[in-house]
């Protein structure tokens, strides 16, 4: 059983993650009613049902997760979370066990959307948009959560991704993206947004890529 220390993140629309008692570079992700739905915030996984047809988020998340790893290169592994799998916790409900990024100076990495340092260099776009051709556009996999909030900056050459939640099950109207073009453009859309909203150039227009 794995017992929850710190909280340290309880800003996602689904969940708290903790870090795990006594194994301070793991965390743990579990299910938490945050999110309003009819005027309350009932239990996220009744929610992902009658939404989505999804019976357990942390279950699907980690199917995702391990869909997409097939995929990842091994240079580019260390971009993508370490997810360890699912585990039960102290709180008597099961967690999504993860590796806790962390910085050099041995702090949790921050998103992108919660930076504060130095401008971050070229390089670190430069890679995820290597991200994005290489894996992504490549095997054209639906994986639509790439956003500011997902992206960790581990140091300022290397981004890493989390929450592997959205793939086309969560768009059920959107039978196109079955389609492997339309998956690569909606795909290619969140990577543009991100960019956008970085205020960084808009990578996917780069021609070739020298990231390292």
């Amino acid at each position: 059983m794995i017992e929850l220390g710190e909280l340290i993140s309880s800003v996602g629309g689904w969940s708290n993650i903790y870090v795990v008692k006594d194994a301070p570079n793991k965390c743990v992700k579990v299910l938490a009613p945050h999110r309003k739905y009819q005027g309350e915030k009932p239990d996220p996984n009744l929610v992902a049902k009658k939404k989505y047809g999804i019976d357990n988020m942390l279950e699907f998340e980690y199917a995702n997760y391990q869909k997409i790893m097939k995929c990842v290169p091994d240079n580019l592994k260390k971009n993508f979370v370490h997810i360890d799998g699912m585990q039960m916790t102290s709180i008597g409900v099961r967690g999504l066990v993860m590796e806790r990024v962390m910085t050099a100076e041995g702090t949790t990495a921050p998103s992108l959307d919660h930076y504060k340092g130095e401008p971050l260099p070229d390089a670190f776009f430069c890679k995820l948009e290597q991200i994005r051709r290489e894996v992504f556009h490549k095997h054209s996999l639906d994986h639509f959560g790439v956003a500011l909030r997902n992206v960790l900056v581990r140091d300022n050459r290397t981004p890493v991704l989390i929450d592997f939640q959205k793939n086309r099950r969560i768009y059920r109207s959107q039978i196109n993206l079955y389609i492997p073009y339309f998956t690569r453009q909606k795909v290619r859309r969140n990577f543009q947004r991100l960019y956008e909203e970085a205020h960084v150039q808009d990578w996917t227009t780069v021609k070739d890529l020298h990231c390292d």
